[in-house]
């Protein structure tokens, strides 16, 4: 009795949805009130020019996929093509995100070397210093503090702690 009562609700709902997709029109009116808005409706509006838009019934046959007519005829490397707009978005997104790390990354490098050099000149008075040439000459106290300034204000500026 259980297994009937299911199966004929299972088919009195598929019968309803043939009927009602059977039933359902294929017509749609557009018309522009007063106020310049476009309206899209089942019935046409009392009293307006209403033009009449039919809408095919398998509008699912009307879409193909595009297909290379030619695929690979080129000897070049091609890059694939983009399926859409939000793939595209997508990818600069990613791209941005990537550069954003890469330069986070150097970032976070350059802020590890000034944090070495201002450990190395802060407590020592005398700081020697090896030329390009490969000589090796000691830093002034000027040089030295105006390099620890330097060093400070990069790390304020660009280093978080």
């Amino acid at each position: 009795m259980r297994t009937t009562i299911v199966i004929l609700t299972i088919f009195t709902m598929i019968f309803t949805l043939v009927i009602t997709d059977a039933a359902a029109k294929e017509e749609v009116y557009r018309w522009v009130d007063e106020n310049g808005v476009v309206h899209f409706e089942s019935q046409p509006p009392p009293k307006t020019d209403a033009e009449q838009i039919t809408i095919p019934s398998d509008r699912s046959s009307d879409i193909q996929p595009w297909v290379d007519p030619f695929p690979g005829d080129s000897d070049e490397e091609t890059e694939p093509q983009v399926s859409s707009y939000a793939q595209q978005k997508r990818d600069e997104r990613a791209k941005k995100r990537e550069e954003a790390d890469e330069k986070e990354k150097l970032t976070t490098a350059a802020c590890e070397q000034s944090r070495k050099v201002v450990a190395q000149l802060e407590p020592m008075t005398r700081v020697l210093v090896e030329q390009e040439d490969g000589t090796v000459i000691r830093m002034d106290d000027n040089d030295r503090l105006e390099r620890l300034r330097e060093e400070k204000a990069y790390i304020a500026e660009n280093c978080k702690k």
